[in-house]
């Protein structure tokens, strides 16, 4: 497997940990409640869940970093971050997607592919 293929492959994990996590958060977020120590109360078990996804991810990225150039690998897990967070928010939760976050999502795209061209 090349050097960048192997950076893309954890980009892509990295991120898709990252979109969990925010889906978790958000699924916690739209849990009746009253008030937010009530809603932390009856739902830990979501918030503890997107916190420890949060902590593997930064030792996970640690340990990544040792091998990739930050340069090259942060936005291209941040930007498929971006780009599954959009799909989960729309497919998980039915939220709209505007015609500016869909040329927003392509540019975003093309800076990846980009990003990894001299790579």
């Amino acid at each position: 497997m090349t050097k960048y293929l192997t950076l893309l492959m954890h980009a892509a994990i990295l991120a898709s940990l990252l979109a969990t996590s925010h889906a978790v958060l958000k699924w916690v977020s739209v849990q009746a409640h009253d008030n937010y120590v009530e809603l932390l109360l009856s739902q830990w078990k979501g918030v503890l869940l997107a916190l420890s996804l949060y902590g593997f991810i930064f030792f996970y990225y640690i340990v990544v970093l040792r091998s990739s150039p930050v340069s090259i690998l942060y936005p291209i897990y941040t930007g498929l971050s971006v780009l599954l967070v959009l799909l989960v928010g729309r497919f998980a939760f039915s939220e709209p997607i505007s015609s500016a976050q869909m040329l927003g999502a392509g540019f975003i795209l093309a800076g990846i592919v980009l990003m990894g061209g001299n790579s």
